[in-house]
């Protein structure tokens, strides 16, 4: 957060104005760049598939009404997953930015402390014992899920005990997400019927996306980032430590209560029409801190919003390439983006077990 130097007379100096125009400018250059890729990607998802449709069917079929094969693959299969690719990226890394901000935790992330594999297995169980529970009821369950792990996991870890370091976090959700996953997969032995799909989804991805996703996930992205917003002023505080953030009027514990919240809520919602993607709310969240040069929450999570929906959707694009021309889980491409980074990170910093 960028703090302006006073003077002698107690105004700003030249210097400190000097470092906000030079803020600014950093943070605009940064969003305008994520967004002009977000739009160029975005466009160029809408013509890539096994049928080769340019720029200006995908325009005619977005704006005309028609009614043509050509029309119908733009509108029905296209358009809806790149919107989710879109929001699953937007959600996951502001979930990302919350995370590390109430855990203190620069390799916090939903995924790696369970909170993605909590939510997955509710989903697949739900699918499995519960064949007709879809949307908001589906998004609901996942939410559940995911907060009941995420809390497990930090007990695990010894959140509230002093005990809790970078490490055991680490090992806790990594253990917590093992055992998920294989009780995820026993699910799907009961649901032999759709195992491939299901399988498939477990990777992450939004190749299968319809509009009725994006529109059940959209009011939960909504709320989720607003709330999120509204934790900025606090998460700031936190980030100057625990006992300075008390002693500037902060509620730390309520700060952290909904923070998971808001974790939990744009983490579930993405998991529960998307998949478990990973590292996305690992990557951005460093990455924007990085370009910006700025730990300002009001900057960070905007920008990491718009640069998960710029990665999740070159991902996919990415995915389509990888067995051509069959489809690929866009959490194929994650993985192999952010392994590399997790393990960059966690050796960069000086923890202790």
């Amino acid at each position: 957060m960028a703090v302006a130097v006073a003077g002698p007379t107690g105004e700003a100096t030249p210097a400190a104005a000097g470092r906000r125009r030079s803020t600014r400018l950093r943070v605009t250059v940064v969003a305008v760049v994520s967004a002009v890729l977000l739009v160029i990607g975005f466009s160029w998802s809408l013509t890539i598939g096994t049928a080769s449709i340019g720029i200006g069917a995908v325009l005619t079929a977005l704006f005309g009404g028609g009614t043509t094969p050509t029309d119908m693959i733009v509108r029905a299969v296209r358009l809806p997953r790149s919107l989710l690719a879109m929001v699953a990226g937007a959600n996951m890394s502001v979930g990302g930015v919350i995370m590390q901000g109430i855990t203190a935790n620069p390799i916090a992330a939903p995924e790696i402390l369970g909170v993605s594999a909590g939510a997955a297995v509710v989903v697949v169980g739900s699918l499995t014992f519960v064949p007709g529970l879809t949307g908001t009821a589906l998004v609901i369950a996942a939410i559940i899920g995911g907060g009941l792990v995420g809390v497990l996991v930090l007990a695990l870890a010894g959140a509230g005990t002093g005990r809790m370091s970078n490490v055991r976090l680490a090992l806790a959700g990594v253990t917590m997400t093992a055992l998920l996953m294989s009780l995820t997969q026993a699910f799907v032995i009961f649901n032999d019927n759709q195992a491939n799909n299901v399988f498939f989804w477990l990777v992450g991805g939004v190749n299968f996306a319809k509009m009725s996703s994006v529109l059940t996930v959209l009011p939960w992205t909504v709320a989720g980032l607003v709330a999120a917003m509204a934790l900025a002023s606090s998460l700031n505080l936190l980030g100057l430590g625990e006992d300075m953030a008390r002693g500037l009027g902060a509620k730390v514990e309520r700060t952290k209560i909904l923070g998971a919240a808001v974790i939990v809520c744009l983490t579930g919602a993405a998991v529960a029409v998307a998949g478990p993607i990973s590292f996305v709310g690992l990557v951005t969240p460093h990455l924007a801190r990085r370009w910006t040069r700025s730990t300002n929450h009001f900057i960070v999570i905007p920008v990491s919003a718009l640069m998960g929906a710029t990665l999740l959707t070159y991902a996919d694009i990415l995915a389509r390439f990888v067995r051509w021309p069959f489809e690929s889980p866009t959490g194929v491409v994650t993985a192999l983006i952010g392994a590399p980074f997790f393990v960059f990170l966690a050796r960069k910093q000086k923890v202790s077990s």
